[in-house]
């Protein structure tokens, strides 16, 4: 197998990136408040807080499944191997669509056009500056088996 570092040299964490984005987010809403969609505050908890849940759902599950197949979490260890149960059954990126989620159920909560914008930049961040390395990788280390996964599993959802 290929050394995964090389492909991830200079990477910073997606968790990180979050948490950047989220904290310019709150920034610019705190500078310069953009109003998102939803003005009572009862309709954004009602609308935000089921996709946080899901968020959190998919994460969690995501991560026990990576636990119990003894693979690596961290993107800066070896992949032993691809997963195709639970959320990586319909998703190859479980992990970052829930922080995708998790960024716009924020969005909705906060009433913010700012995490809307964040986002966008977030999505960009992780579609083409990590997911399409670590597909490289996990295609050149898998081949066949990797390619067939592709095709059956949307890289988002």
């Amino acid at each position: 197998m290929e050394d995964q570092k090389q492909y991830f040299k200079g990477t910073v964490p997606p968790p990180v990136i979050f948490f950047i984005f989220l904290i310019l987010g709150y920034g610019a809403n705190r500078i310069m408040p953009v109003d998102f969609i939803f003005s009572a505050w009862a309709v954004r908890l009602l609308v935000g807080m089921p996709i946080l849940m899901i968020s959190g759902i998919i994460a969690l599950t995501a991560t026990m499944v990576m636990m119990k197949s003894k693979t690596a979490i961290n993107y800066n260890n070896p992949t032993t191997k691809f997963l195709l149960t639970g959320p990586f059954g319909f998703t190859r990126n479980p992990l970052y669509l829930s922080l995708l989620l998790a960024m716009f159920a924020i969005a909705v909560i906060a009433n913010s056009l700012w995490y809307i914008i964040f986002l966008v930049i977030m999505f960009f961040v992780f579609n083409f500056g990590i997911v399409a390395r670590e597909e490289r990788y996990l295609a050149k280390n898998f081949g066949d088996e990797y390619i067939q996964y592709k095709r059956k599993v949307r890289r988002w959802i």
